[in-house]
């Protein structure tokens, strides 16, 4: 394993774990795990704490060479004397000199000892504490790498060695990063996925022994008797013992240890482990086609074909868009070249002071699942002449009115980042919540445009598991779909999902476009009560 990347891997763990138990200093989580945007400003923290470090450490090298310096001069005087002892104290001006050294210069010594060292660089340090990750962001981000395993079906072995979906990278993970995913794993209840994890972090930590500071080390017996307990909830009570009895052999003593071993003992002697081998239930139908989606195996029934639209607005017969028809049920069609590098990138430079975590988490109870996974920024459609461009482009790709439509949503994915399976329309007829809204002024979302901003190097797509439609984010591109029938109703099978980010920083912006204000351009619509 890469010696540097462990290094580096432990120091960063190490300051997780500081800020999540330093006292009083706590602000909130920032959800740096939410966007690769917003992570670029920890690559200049950690600088700033290295080259802290750095100083610190010159600071201790000084005070070293103040010691070696000195201590062969020290040494050479006591050899002297030791060798030749009456003869040398029978010197007066010896004799003086070893009683003015044992009683003024040692206590010196004792001081200068105790003068403490990088105080500049303690304070430093304690001034940027707020800035480093917490807790919840280290759980995110564990999410995140969870949930691109999961997704797409990825051997751990290989994510660890920095091999994501048959590329291998220069990158990998140390035994902190490894059990810290597992610790997550194990505290969501996951447990045949934690022993995967675990079993890993185990065979690695006798590799790190020489590499790693012995204080950034994780801790054998805390990695072992976290794999026991994860073996139990998988009853594999065997297993467990085994690993008890004979890799826990030297912490026999340690009470936690002993509880557990009588626990296992107990199990095995009641029941058959082969009678406690659990039914897994099969995963859902839309869930399986969601993860089939997200790797372009799902392959549903579409009658792809291109062509320029000329006709949906009087402009575009001087300038047709270039158009590709995804599926026809429901109907999706993708834009190309309808934005280009340079608005991509101005629309980025106007989000990214502003992002902000965009989730749909009912409470703050981190066991819950996370629907969505981003930071996002709302932009005024007539902010300037850029989105008034864009307006007017997306009118001439839908022939829809955009006056009372929602402003712009831009949106940037982080660690794993993804949507889960959603409708953009609302459902106003039984959702109290919805009653009296801006919502129900203006109607439902009749429709969604889905721009994308920047190429995702690995995974990223949009899907409908219904159809099994899946499209790959494509910079300068644009999604386009209505969300009701013409009666006004929802359409199920507009059910979509963005799957997680494996590798690449995913810029995407929304536009949903409401249903009132196209009263005459699409007369047979039926509008909501």
């Amino acid at each position: 394993m890469n010696g540097k990347c462990m290094l580096i891997s432990g120091f960063v763990l190490l300051l997780l774990l500081f800020i999540t138990l330093a006292d009083g200093i706590s602000q909130g989580p920032k959800s740096h795990a939410f966007s690769v945007a917003s992570m670029a400003s920890l690559l200049e923290t950690e600088k700033r704490l290295i080259d802290n470090l750095e100083e610190y450490a010159n600071a201790l090298e000084q005070k070293l060479q103040v010691f070696r310096g000195y201590i062969p001069i020290m040494k050479k005087e006591n050899e002297s004397g030791r060798l030749h002892t009456i003869s040398y104290l029978g010197n007066p001006i010896n004799g003086f000199s070893l009683i003015r050294r044992l009683h003024q210069d040692w206590p010196k010594w004792q001081k200068y000892l105790k003068q403490p060292v990088g105080i500049v660089q303690l304070r430093n340090f304690k001034g940027w504490r707020k800035d480093l990750p917490q807790k919840a962001d280290l759980w995110d981000a564990c999410a995140g790498i969870t949930r691109i395993q999961k997704i797409y079906e990825l051997k751990v072995e290989d994510i660890i060695r920095g091999k994501l979906n048959g590329k291998q990278y220069n990158a990998c993970m140390s035994s902190a990063d490894i059990f810290a995913v597992g610790q997550h794993l194990a505290k969501t209840k996951q447990s045949t996925e934690a022993v995967l994890w675990l079993q890993e972090v185990y065979s690695r930590l006798q590799e790190e022994l020489p590499i790693i500071p012995e204080h950034l080390l994780i801790g054998e017996i805390e990695v072992l008797k976290l794999l026991a307990e994860n073996y139990l909830a998988e009853d594999l009570h065997l297993k467990a013992l085994t690993l008890l009895e004979n890799d826990l052999k030297p912490y026999k003593h340690n009470a936690k240890f002993l509880r557990l071993w009588q626990k296992t003992k107990d199990l095995l002697k009641s029941q058959d482990e082969l009678s406690l081998k659990r039914n897994k239930q099969p995963e859902g139908l839309m869930a399986r086609n969601l993860m089939l989606s997200c790797k372009g195996l799902l392959g549903g029934s579409t009658r792809q074909h291109c062509l320029y639209n000329f006709s949906t607005t009087p402009f575009l017969r001087l300038a047709p868009l270039k158009m590709e028809q995804i599926g026809l049920d429901p109907y999706v069609v993708l834009y190309h070249d309808v934005i280009y590098p340079q608005e991509s990138a101005q629309l980025i430079d106007l989000a990214v002071s502003g992002l902000r975590v965009s989730g749909t988490v009912k409470d703050n109870d981190s066991n819950k699942k996370r629907m969505r996974t981003v930071k996002a920024r709302w932009v005024k459609k007539e902010l300037n002449k850029l989105t008034r461009r864009i307006t007017r482009r997306i009118r001439d790709m839908t022939g829809l009115d955009l006056t009372d439509s929602e402003k712009f949503q831009i949106i940037n994915y982080g660690i794993g980042g993804h949507y889960n399976m959603h409708k953009d329309y609302f459902n106003i007829t039984t959702t109290h919540a919805m009653k009296n809204s801006m919502s129900e002024l203006l109607g439902n979302r009749l429709a969604t445009v889905l721009f994308y901003l920047t190429d995702v190097e690995q995974g990223g797509a949009t899907v409908f598991p219904a159809s099994g439609y899946t499209i790959y984010p494509r910079a300068g591109t644009a999604l386009f779909w209505y969300n009701l029938h013409t009666d006004g109703n929802g359409d199920p099978s507009t059910l979509h999902a963005a799957c997680p980010v494996i590798v690449g920083s995913k810029w995407v912006m929304s536009e949903w476009i409401s249903e009132r204000s196209q009263m005459f351009l699409r007369p047979c619509l039926k509008l909501s009560p």
